[in-house]
């Protein structure tokens, strides 16, 4: 099994369904660029079973999901908070970087870095 990251980015966003397709190809983009420059891995899941509402609804209230969307939890990672720093100063001047049709409703969203604290590999 990999080892585990030391260091993630998390980002928990709504994405209206019919936009899924072109979100696929944006983050697609976006993640290329982040290992282009350095992450360990960058990964989007969709939240997809109906049933996991003790799961899925947290997310979907904490963003507000509105009828017609779903919830996209990515996340990226790195070595460490430096190295993450490090990467995306690098991914912000990319000139693809400028290409890319941000769909996010930013004040839906939920960022944040997380440290690892325990690894069961």
């Amino acid at each position: 099994m990999a080892k585990a990251s030391k260091y993630i980015d998390i980002c928990i966003q709504p994405i209206p369904k019919k936009l899924l397709a072109e979100y696929r190809k944006t983050t697609k983009m976006i993640g290329q660029i982040l290992v282009k420059y350095g992450a360990l891995a960058s990964r989007d899941y969709v939240g997809e079973d109906k049933n996991a509402t003790s799961l899925v609804a947290p997310f979907g209230k904490a963003v507000k999901l509105k009828k017609g969307e779903v919830v996209i939890y990515a996340v990226a990672e790195f070595k460490s908070k430096k190295h993450r720093e490090q990467v995306f100063a690098k991914m912000m001047k990319d000139p693809k970087m400028k290409e890319i049709a941000f769909m996010m409703d930013e004040k839906r969203m939920l960022m944040g870095g997380f440290e690892l604290l325990v690894a069961v590999d």
